[in-house]
């Protein structure tokens, strides 16, 4: 009688613990893996544009995706595993490719940026907002978007454009030479009272910017987490590494305001 109570509880010990071993990986199976996003976006100073041949802005589509979101600032003093806050970047290799980058004369840093964030399937992924460069009358020299997609494997997404903007400027016709016929009660129609400019020299102006040239970067790259990648056109490039990152406390790390939809905006 005691040897099989001794052998039930020998079996209760057993199954207790690979119960508990079970949940463990279980949790361990659960738990979304997170990663850190360190890029940089630069132009091209000595593109050779000879033999190149590019779309007329007016046959390109450019729109931002639906659900993009545009990364918090950076916070002084505050923790850094806030989803898609912009950060400082952990990755000395990165860092030692940015400084190298800033050192060349080839090139002109248009934008960096570092973030936070959990890995994040095709239809939960979250495009990044990118505007840099110059601004033209709203529109920026560089914009468009990026997203890190997760599955099997890491995968970047990018959907930019480095657009050349002209200035143009355009004559107004006058108001009072498009209104109404003066009758002779010195009344038009609508009821306005004849003014007399001849003496005087009016003129009215529209400035406006005109893309003359649009250059499109539109990849999906698959990736390894660890290593640097390079997406580029003759134009600019983007250097980017992915690297795992484990924030202090997950049930915290999402961003405080609620994710909202930046308005899709046809850039032409």
């Amino acid at each position: 009688m005691q040897r099989s109570t001794l052998l039930l509880s020998s079996l209760i010990c057993a199954v207790g613990l690979n119960t508990a071993v079970q949940a463990e990986s279980s949790n361990e199976e659960e738990a979304t893996p997170w990663y850190q996003v360190s890029l940089v976006i630069f132009k091209n100073r000595n593109s050779p544009l000879g033999n190149e041949t590019w779309p007329t802005p007016e046959s390109l589509d450019l729109s931002y995706p639906q659900g993009i979101l545009e990364l918090e600032p950076a916070v002084k003093n505050d923790a850094d595993w806030v989803a898609f806050r912009q950060t400082q970047p952990l990755d000395e290799e990165f860092q030692e490719a940015l400084r190298s980058i800033k050192l060349s004369s080839n090139y002109e840093i248009m934008t960096t940026a570092s973030w936070n964030q959990p890995a994040l399937d095709n239809q939960q992924a979250i495009p990044i907002l990118i505007q840099a460069g110059d601004e033209f009358g709203g529109y920026h020299e560089l914009e468009g978007s990026i997203t890190l997609v997760v599955s099997r494997y890491l995968h970047l997404k990018t959907d930019l454009w480095l657009s050349d903007y002209i200035q143009k400027v355009e004559m107004v016709t006058p108001w009072w030479e498009t209104s109404n016929t003066i009758t002779d009660d010195g009344y038009g129609a609508s009821g306005y009272q004849e003014v007399d400019f001849s003496n005087q020299a009016y003129s009215e102006t529209v400035t406006r910017y005109e893309s003359v040239r649009t250059v499109v970067l539109n990849e999906s790259r698959r990736m390894r987490s660890g290593e640097l990648h390079y997406l580029d056109n003759p134009m600019f490039g983007v250097l980017v590494k992915v690297v795992p990152y484990a924030p202090e406390e997950q049930e915290d790390a999402l961003p405080d305001s609620p994710l909202q939809d930046a308005a899709p905006v046809s850039m032409r």
